[in-house]
Order: C-alpha cells, then structure tokens, then sequence
C-alpha cells in the first residue's frame, strides 16, 4: 500500500505518518528530509538539497512497493500523490496547529526534540506564517490535491484520526 499524508506545519502528519508505519511495518518517508539536508554552517541550519540528488532519492521511494510519505503538497513530490492508493489529508484548526509549533519550537529549543534547522525566533515565525498561508491555499497547493478527491481521505480531528489508525489495528 502506498499512502501520502499532507497537511500544515503543525498538523500531525510526521506523527501520523509513524503511527501508520508502526501499525503496518510500512516504511515511513518525512519529504522535508529530501528538500533539505542539515548544515550547521547555514543560518538556518540546513540548506536545499540539490534537485537532482532530491530527485533520485524521491524516485527510489516511489519504485518501492509500499510507503508512507508526508509532505506539504510540494509539487515537486506530487507523483506521490499520483501513485498513492491513499491520500490522507490532515485538516486541524489552526489555534492547534500553533499551539503544537509552539510545544514543538520549545523542545527543540530546549534539545528535547531533534530537527535539521535552528530553531530561532525567526523559524518560529516562518512556521506561524506557513500555517496561515496553507489555509489561504496562496500558493494552490489544496488544488494539487483535488484531482484526487476519490481516494482522499479528510481528517480534522484528533478524535477522527484515532478512529482512522483503529482502522489498520482492525485490518
């Protein structure tokens, strides 16, 4: 089975995207890792993988037989969606989604939580703001997703997302 999980920062996919892996011994792909790799010389802390390298590594994920990918709709990554027999998108409130960049941020600031940028003020914005900014689609990235509404599957709740996972328990 090959299952794409999309949705804000802050929505649940890398958790979600576990979880499924754990369930099903699915392996489990986070795309942010193929965008960017870590440099602790960079300000940010990581820099832009080249395309090629990005590409090939992608690829060699969708020539697997069964993955669990998690991305926020990029389209460089949307033959994902293409090949996927789910799509799982994660659409949580926004006043959750920060309250969990904040938690997230804190840990990473403290070294409880591992991540591949530097967690300073700046990125805690940018990730506020990428939160917004996906709820207004400015960039199109709900429209990439809309082609394939007939095997979607739309979760807004922690609630609805626990009755998803029983799904594979019970499979």
């Amino acid at each position: 089975m090959k299952i794409y999980i999309t949705g804000s920062v802050g929505s649940g996919k890398s958790t979600l995207s576990r979880k499924i892996s754990e369930l099903t011994g699915i392996p489990c792909y986070h795309l942010n890792g193929l965008m960017y790799i870590e440099d602790p010389t960079d300000s940010w802390g990581n820099r832009k993988r080249d395309e090629e390298e990005r590409s090939k590594l992608f690829h060699d994920i969708l020539d697997s037989s069964c993955y669990v990918m998690e991305d926020a709709r990029r389209e460089c990554f949307i033959e994902g969606v293409k090949q996927a027999d789910v799509v799982i998108v994660l659409e949580i409130p926004l006043y959750v989604r920060r309250k969990r960049i904040l938690t997230r941020w804190i840990k990473q600031r403290m070294g409880i939580e591992k991540c591949i940028y530097k967690p300073h003020f700046g990125m805690l914005r940018s990730m506020f703001r990428w939160a917004m900014n996906y709820d207004t689609d400015a960039d199109g990235t709900k429209s990439r997703i809309a082609p394939y509404h007939n095997k979607t599957t739309i979760l807004r709740s922690n609630k609805e997302i626990k009755q998803y996972l029983h799904s594979f328990k019970t499979s």
